[in-house]
């Protein structure tokens, strides 16, 4: 997992599910990485500036949560 801060997020529906396209900046990255997730491995109501912890698999983004103001580094 790795803390990130989010740089955009866009709300779309796919065949009645809906979906979030993040735009993501790693802690000590300079280059934002894009995630694409169904609502259930996103929090609710996610917007520009929120910190997250970001949980991958092999390099893909599977999962984001909400950081409680105060947490992390």
């Amino acid at each position: 997992m790795a803390e990130a801060t989010v740089q955009a997020v866009q709300p779309y529906e796919l065949h009645g599910t809906r979906y979030y396209r993040f735009i993501l900046l790693f802690d000590g990255e300079q280059r934002p990485r894009e995630a694409r997730l169904s609502h259930d491995m996103a929090y609710p109501d996610p917007a520009a500036g929120d910190r997250v912890e970001a949980h991958a698999i092999l390099g893909i983004i599977d999962g984001v949560r909400k950081l409680e103001a105060g947490t992390g580094a």
